[in-house]
């Protein structure tokens, strides 16, 4: 992927935890169906290719490195990282924060909420 591919995958990835952190019904669709939820999330998921999830218990949020590792792991199988439990409180961040959380790829935002969502590797 280009820098670019990583930046918007990371953003689809992000907006999709927080989504499925937030509402229920979302977390059932993912879990129901991960390769179709990733799919309308937008990732990158080549036709005949599977999404399965990692719900392993985490103490932090994983780091970009991190989630691309597992995404890029199988040839035709991408694991997706939803911890079960969220890493975040989202009930305390409101929409406009959570919007842009969302958004974190994007150059022209410049906020603090993404550190929160998603460390960066050193």
């Amino acid at each position: 992927m280009t820098d670019i591919e990583h930046t918007e995958f990371t953003r689809k990835y992000v907006d999709l935890l927080v989504t499925v952190w937030r509402d229920e019904d979302e977390h059932r669709r993912l879990v129901a169906d991960p390769t179709a939820y990733a799919v309308q999330a937008g990732l990158p998921v080549a036709p005949g290719d599977v999404v399965v999830l990692d719900r392993s218990e985490l103490e932090h949020l994983p780091t970009r490195t991190d989630v691309m590792a597992k995404w890029d792991e199988g040839a035709k199988t991408h694991v997706l990282i939803v911890p079960e439990t969220p890493l975040i409180d989202t009930a305390e961040l409101s929409d406009a924060e959570l919007d842009l959380a969302a958004a974190q790829g994007d150059n022209n935002v410049k906020n603090n909420i993404s550190l929160c969502v998603f460390a960066e590797s050193a």
